[in-house]
């Protein structure tokens, strides 16, 4: 039993709590004032909180005066996650926490041993409250999950108010820690889980939707935050509980209770017989980006080749294929996070059009098909050109493409008849000629397609694609790149390429997408063009 803290530490850590309460109120704001008042507030904030966090140093209690430590990491820099990281050990010093611990004990439960677990496990980003994680280990408990995972700051079974609240089932459930959920994350894929993030992202699908795959981990995210931008990046599927009141959130342990009693009754109602497909071969390209492929397979003009990688005991598959021009894949969209029934096509007006009346990733399964151009087979690797397939596609299945039996050329078209009209066409002037040439030359080799695509179809839809007009001239984003251009009737003029970074961000040493050396290169041939 931990030593009860003095009258004395109490108030001194219920200071510090009320001064980073306070600053994280003014973190919170929607549109934080910029003003000098305002900016004078929050240092004069921040300065009462760490004369606060210092003067634990002449606690009572070694645990208090051992966190006074924290002030060295706090600055008018600082973000609101760092802010509420932080307070994270006084909260806990203090004892405060939620009052869920309160919770009805069933004198029934079973003596018995636990019962069969799935291959599901729980991974939980730094929550703050011991006693959802409790909750967790409970709900986690009924429901037959295998494993739970704590990673960052998340309370463990060793705290007092955890194990009060899971009620004795961090006994029964497998729990590990992590320092971080990135590295969570990685150990369930490498461990063949699929990843689902728990969270009211916009394109996620509904629990009534989703199908959950055979082996998946669900991450939660921290209470008052959800879950970092770089975190879903990770994941492989997102899912959110439907909302129908005032509110758009829900207590983490709850919110888990829901979607693993979804998870639940699913996998106990799945067929014996439910078809499941796994890759036999890996499609390599320097198309990285969902923007830098072009819409269909056929109408790549790049030349720009992609090469798929069998394993060795699959080499007698492609005996007699050399003599194919062109080949059927049949692969995965690794990158699609959810299916719609309702989807926007990147061309033609802007009206939704069924799934199946479209060639969108968003599918109920996910499974694309593309005809492409077959180079040349070099033992179990194929080289393949004119391709629309990402780097790291999954290929299910390869098929040679027969022209009799494949190939029909008066097959009426449906909606897609009347969008081939609208079709702009795109030039360069010599300028931007010059340019595109000296970026494809030095890496850049998608962008001139890249372009192309964006630009032949609605040029100016800024609801599709990342465009600014200014009067008569329009920039058209790029990753860090812009292309300025005009339009005279039905055709797209690229006027010239300019880098998206300013002369402060290029002087600045951080690189966040690791390009601004050929970004400095650009701009210097550009002025020795200039000046010749």
């Amino acid at each position: 039993m931990a030593t009860p803290l003095s009258h004395a530490d109490v108030r001194r850590l219920k200071l510090v709590l009320e001064c980073g309460n306070e600053l994280e109120k003014m973190w919170a704001e929607e549109t934080p004032s910029t003003s000098e008042t305002a900016f004078r507030l929050r240092d004069h904030t921040l300065q009462r909180l760490i004369a606060a966090i210092h003067a634990l140093e002449q606690a009572d209690s070694e645990n208090v005066r051992r966190v006074s430590f924290h002030t060295r990491n706090l600055s008018l820099e600082m973000t609101a996650r760092h802010l509420a990281a932080i307070l994270v050990p006084f909260e806990r010093l203090l004892g405060k926490a939620l009052r869920d611990d309160e919770i009805l004990i069933d004198e029934g439960d079973a003596p018995t041993a636990r019962g069969e677990t799935k291959p599901l496990r729980l991974i939980a980003d730094n929550l703050r409250s011991a006693f959802n994680v409790g909750a967790l280990l409970r709900t986690a408990e009924c429901f037959g999950v295998e494993h739970v995972v704590l990673a960052g700051y998340t309370p463990t079974p060793d705290n007092d108010k955890t194990a009060r609240t899971s009620l004795g089932t961090e006994k029964s459930v497998a729990w590990s820690r992590e320092p971080n959920v990135h590295q969570a994350i990685k150990k369930a894929k490498d461990e063949g889980y699929k990843v689902i993030a728990l969270e009211t992202a916009r394109d996620a699908s509904t629990l009534q939707d989703f199908s959950w795959p055979e082996k998946c981990a669900l991450v939660l995210g921290n209470e008052r935050f959800g879950l970092d931008r770089d975190v879903l990046d990770q994941c492989d599927h997102f899912v959110k509980i439907p909302m129908h009141g005032l509110k758009n959130s829900l207590n983490v342990g709850i919110a888990a209770g829901i979607a693993l009693a979804k998870w639940r009754e699913q996998i106990d109602s799945a067929t014996p017989n439910e078809i499941r497909y796994h890759s036999i071969a890996t499609f390599s390209s320097n198309a990285k980006h969902p923007y830098e492929a072009p819409r269909q397979a056929v109408v790549d003009q790049s030349g720009h080749e992609g090469r798929i990688y069998l394993p060795p005991r699959l080499r007698e598959t492609l005996k007699d294929l050399e003599g194919f021009d062109r080949l059927w894949l049949i692969y995965d969209f690794h990158h699609n996070k959810n299916w719609k029934p309702l989807v926007m096509p990147p061309r033609g007006a802007r009206k939704k059009r069924g799934v199946f009346a479209t060639r969108s990733p968003y599918r109920p399964n996910s499974i694309g098909l593309s005809c492409v151009e077959l180079v040349k087979i070099e033992g179990t690797t194929l080289t393949v050109r004119s391709t629309d397939l990402l780097d790291g596609t999954p290929i299910l299945d390869i098929k040679p493409y027969v022209a009799y039996a494949d190939s029909f050329p008066d097959a009426k078209e449906g909606w897609l008849k009347s969008v081939e009209g609208e079709r702009f066409q795109v030039t360069w002037a010599p300028l931007a000629a010059r340019q595109i040439a000296w970026l494809e030359t030095n890496g850049l080799s998608q962008i001139r397609s890249t372009l192309t695509h964006q630009l032949e179809f609605s040029p100016l839809d800024d609801e599709r694609k990342r465009v600014k007009s200014y009067g008569a001239i329009h920039l058209l984003a790029y990753r860090t790149w812009r292309a300025r251009f005009s339009i005279v009737d039905q055709i797209v003029l690229i006027e010239s390429i300019e880098s998206g970074y300013s002369d402060e961000e290029l002087a600045a040493d951080d690189d966040r997408y690791r390009d601004k050396e050929i970004h400095r290169a650009f701009r210097a041939q550009n002025r020795v063009e200039n000046a010749e």
